[in-house]
């Protein structure tokens, strides 16, 4: 499993659980608490009623009558009450009352329970014995819900106890509020638990992100892709970054130098023997049209290495950059005519034609211009080296929807069908049908790379009537 569901799994069952475990806690206790909450004034109203009663004694006896008028009374009352969300329109309050001997006198719920011995009912029990009268019943002994309390107060006769009056109120009459309540718990619960999902998957985005750019970024370079250190700006992410960003170039530097040797080893081997071989066989002896001919041989060799010299050294210090220090505006327009003006000689040797009509002015582009300048170079050498004497060399340079686009056509034999996917390969390189000799094989790597740092790409392809266009498209 990936990390990262990994942790937003582990994250969710742990807030998940702890929610459920809160809401259930809280859901349970709610009944608690509104059975508390209604037991108290239960006991208020019991005390009142009793002490109303005190007021009508009659010869030591409780005179129910106007109690029973008032309840009657206040029964038939219509009324809407709105509590909050809920609509209250009838009392839920009932009482009854009991002789000293613990007979019902008087019920307020149409007289169901009078005359019934309730002597032994805990309200009354506890309330002759002068303790805290309570009882609970359930009609339904499986659902809570079904719950009535009683609460008991003495009623007296001077110090003589002359009976007792409970208080009653179902636990229906309290349910509708537990359950608005429990609905508003409920509710809370999964917005809280939808903000709280909301804000782990966003952190836990904050701290995966970087570390899945990193990875994206060890893989590219593990690939040999040339690779910019992804902007990670969290401590010790950042520190790892940087370690992982410096061993990469102490491997990387060491590995360049390596293959560099190597390759600057196999490719200066035949100049330098040509020019070895030259030189041993001049003397002073051989004629002088020979030694003419040897001494060309060897500068023309000397001026290959020392050409395949400096392009490995610019080829080098672009590669083993992964983007650019410093950006200015290139005026690309400009830099393309004086490339051209700069390789005239060249030009008028081969009688070649050049059409820069197509070359639009003011467009620029934020980059280096030396590098830029390298790249524009190597690709008009090789459009001037394999066209034909006479021929014609077309530069076309104008905005596109996507960016800027440059192109260099030119008339020569084109790119074999096996060597297209190898043409922007190091040190691979064609034999030039017009001189019969190779490339270095630099040049075209070097204008890949500029143009990887400038976030743009370059293509070769083969024109349809004989040739070949090279692209370069800036972003």
């Amino acid at each position: 499993m990936r990390i990262t569901l990994l942790i937003v799994a582990g994250f969710l069952l742990i807030a998940g659980s702890g929610f459920f475990w809160l809401m259930k806690t809280i859901s349970d206790d709610i009944e608690k608490q509104y059975s508390q909450a209604s037991e108290e004034p239960l006991v208020d109203f019991a005390h009142l009623f009793a002490s109303l009663l005190e007021q009508d004694m009659k010869e030591g006896k409780i005179e129910e009558t106007k109690f029973r008028e008032g309840f009657s009374n206040a029964y038939r009352r219509e009324f809407l009450a709105k509590i909050y969300q809920i609509r209250k329109s009838k009392i839920h309050t009932n009482v009854y009352v009991t002789d000293e001997n613990g007979i019902v006198i008087f019920d307020s719920k149409n007289g169901l329970r009078e005359g019934e011995d309730y002597s032994e009912y805990n309200d009354v029990f506890l309330a002759r014995k002068g303790e805290y009268g309570v009882r609970a019943t359930r009609s339904d002994q499986n659902d809570s819900r079904t719950t009535v309390f009683y609460i008991a107060a003495p009623v007296y006769d001077g110090e003589k106890l002359a009976g007792t009056l409970t208080v009653s109120r179902p636990e229906t009459a309290m349910a509708p509020f537990a359950e608005e309540s429990r609905k508003l718990v409920v509710r809370s619960s999964l917005i809280t638990a939808g903000i709280v999902f909301l804000l782990g998957a966003a952190w836990a985005y904050l701290v995966l992100h970087p570390i899945r750019n990193l990875t994206r970024h060890a893989q590219r370079i593990a690939l040999g892709e040339q690779a910019t250190l992804p902007a990670i700006g969290m401590g010790e992410l950042r520190t790892l970054s940087l370690a992982l960003e410096d061993m990469r170039r102490e491997l990387e530097g060491k590995n360049y130098v390596e293959n560099y040797v190597q390759a600057l080893t196999h490719e200066l081997k035949s100049p330098l023997a040509a020019i070895r071989g030259a030189a041993e066989l001049i003397d002073d002896q051989m004629p002088e049209e020979k030694r003419k001919r040897f001494l060309e041989n060897i500068l023309t060799e000397t001026d290959r290495s020392e050409n395949m010299v400096r392009r490995l050294v610019q080829l080098a210090s672009v590669e083993s950059r992964t983007r650019l220090e410093k950006r200015k505006t290139v005026d690309l327009a400009t830099l393309v005519r004086e490339e051209v003006a700069g390789l005239s000689s060249s030009i008028e040797t081969k009688k070649l034609s050049i059409e820069d009509s197509g070359v639009g002015a003011g467009l620029s582009i934020e980059g280096d211009s030396l590098m830029l300048r390298i790249a524009v170079r190597n690709i008009l050498s090789n459009a001037i080296d394999f066209s034909p004497e006479g021929g014609e060399i077309e530069i076309i340079l104008l905005q596109k929807e996507k960016g800027i686009q440059l192109s260099i056509l030119d008339r020569g034999p084109g790119i074999p069908e096996y060597a297209e996917g190898r043409i922007f390969d190091r040190f691979y390189s064609l034999k030039n049908e017009i001189t019969g000799r190779k490339g270095s094989g630099i040049g075209l790597s070097f204008v890949e790379a500029a143009m990887h740092l400038h976030s743009g790409s370059a293509k070769l392809i083969n024109r349809s009537n004989g040739g070949a266009e090279m692209t370069l498209s800036f972003r």
